[in-house]
């Protein structure tokens, strides 16, 4: 029984996640500027991206889990102390031990701030001219 809550609670808060991801998103209490610098501390960027565009994009409130800050806490939460849980995660487990709710909190406030805004394609010299070039052959 222990195995399948290990393994159900984090695929119900993903799942549940998703099917609501059309909901408004929640109010943000955290600090983002000190969410800023957490983000940087626990490597997020390396998956994330710097702005939210990675490995695992979050910009733009692309990932149900960010829904709401308790819907990203109990997303933090809801993993053993093994990593990864799923063949398809990679995300590292954060005790409130390693990450306090207040600290997720303002990682999650700057999380929010993220947003994808890629210039047009004709904006980008470089991309034209291989475009340009392709044509041309």
């Amino acid at each position: 029984m222990k195995n399948l809550l290990k393994w159900s609670l984090p695929g119900f808060v993903l799942l549940s996640a998703f099917a609501i991801a059309e909901l408004p998103y929640g109010p943000i209490s955290g600090d983002a500027k000190q969410g800023k610098q957490l983000y940087y501390d626990h490597g997020c960027y390396g998956c994330h991206g710097y702005e939210g565009i990675g490995r695992r994009d979050l910009a733009n409130d692309a990932s149900g889990i960010m829904l709401n800050e308790q819907v990203f806490l109990i997303y933090l939460r809801a993993r053993s102390d093994k990593s990864p849980e799923f063949p398809t995660q990679d995300m590292p487990n954060y005790p409130e031990s390693s990450l306090p709710d207040a600290a997720v909190k303002d990682i999650y406030a700057y999380i929010r701030t993220f947003k994808d805004e890629p210039p047009d394609m004709q904006d980008i010299p470089a991309l034209q001219g291989i475009l340009d070039d392709a044509k041309s052959d």
